[in-house]
């Protein structure tokens, strides 16, 4: 009896030891990748300068050479004075792209573009719709080729 109790105590610790679980998962299991973000998106080349704006809150981010600058309320109002900038990282979102952005304050921004007309501040129709999420808060707005703005718009 006492053989039988020590070959089921050995058997549980085996069923236990790492090697047990490292042969359970399955070798061709790879971590998800991001998928690749459009080059283009509603007739907009991704990779030449975007602008996305948006209001109650005013906030824009424009995106040139991978880098985005944040501004919100604060900014036109002049109640920050360094710009928020961070690496603009895309990734394919849905119908659309993403760009994950962290500023150099720290603040965390997701901007999501989708293709389709949108009507902006100045009654102009852009090429598209622009989601800007950052903490808490959700914001809706437009955002085009930054050629297709005003020359004071930009900055």
């Amino acid at each position: 009896m006492n053989r039988l109790i020590a070959v089921v105590a050995v058997l549980a610790l085996g069923a236990c030891s790492p090697e047990a679980e490292t042969a359970e998962a399955s070798p061709t299991e790879a971590p998800a990748q991001a998928a690749a973000a459009p080059s283009q998106l509603g007739g907009i080349d991704l990779s030449q300068p975007l602008l996305a704006m948006g209001s109650e809150p005013f906030w824009s981010v424009e995106i040139v050479d991978g880098v985005a600058t944040w501004k919100d309320i604060g900014d036109f109002s002049g109640d920050v004075t360094t710009p928020r900038t961070g690496p603009a990282i895309p990734t394919a979102a849905g119908d659309g792209v993403a760009y994950a952005i962290t500023l150099t304050d720290g603040t965390l921004v997701t901007l999501t573009l989708t293709a389709g007309p949108c009507a902006d501040l100045g009654e102009q129709t852009r090429a598209l719709n622009a989601t800007l999420a950052w903490g808490d808060s959700t914001q809706a707005g437009c955002a085009d080729a930054l050629s297709a703005y005003p020359p004071a718009t930009a900055g």
